[in-house]
């Protein structure tokens, strides 16, 4: 197994689950709540999202089989889906693939927004199952162990953006967090297009 695999794997979901463009999100939805409350947010949102795309990645392909789905066209398909993140992410917009502008505001009214809408589907989104499951495919056992530490990896320092969120956002800015999602949605975007290439190969 190749560390430049594990690398990519890495930049993979962490580019797609996007900590830092979430920093925002998170400041807006946990807005009154004191420091220390927040910081359980997190590790709570952090922890369902860990969990998720664990199941995912390991079960994920006995869900395709049971609705008969091969693993080529689910490349293409859920290449798609994270090309769409990634325009949304290039040019600057609240991904909707995420959650919409009307579930947001109507978390704001959540006692504990920590599993949803943060858990699920902001962190652990159809953008992340998808890498989880495709991910997952991989058919040596030492291999797929490296990758569950990789997803471990991610949500550990997406934990860590989010309980720091306060300070990132205040030294970042609005535009110099926009600047990072870009620059990360044009690194989705050649990600994406190369899940829908092995898709077609793979089918064709």
């Amino acid at each position: 197994m190749e560390i430049s695999f594990l690398f990519k794997s890495f930049i993979t979901l962490f580019t797609i689950i996007d900590p830092i463009a979430g920093a925002p999100f998170f400041l807006s939805i946990t807005a009154g709540y004191p420091e220390k409350e927040r910081q359980k947010i997190a590790l709570k949102a952090s922890l369902t999202a860990l969990i998720t795309l664990l199941i995912f990645f390991w079960l994920g392909r006995y869900v395709l089989a049971l609705f008969q789905i091969s693993l080529s066209s689910f490349r293409i398909a859920g290449g798609t889906l994270l090309f769409i993140t990634a325009l949304e992410m290039l040019f600057g917009k609240t991904t909707q693939v995420k959650t919409s502008e009307k579930e947001a505001t109507q978390v704001k009214e959540l006692e504990d927004p920590s599993v949803v809408p943060l858990g699920i589907p902001y962190l652990a989104g159809p953008g992340a199952i998808t890498t989880a499951i495709i991910l997952g495919e991989s058919p040596e056992f030492s291999v797929k162990l490296a990758l569950s530490g990789t997803i471990f990896l991610v949500i550990l320092i997406t934990y860590f953006i989010l309980s720091a969120s306060t300070k990132i956002f205040k030294h970042l800015g609005e535009l110099g967090t926009k600047a990072v999602v870009r620059i990360l949605g044009l690194i989705l975007a050649s990600i994406a297009i190369e899940y829908i290439i092995t898709g077609l190969k793979e089918n064709f």
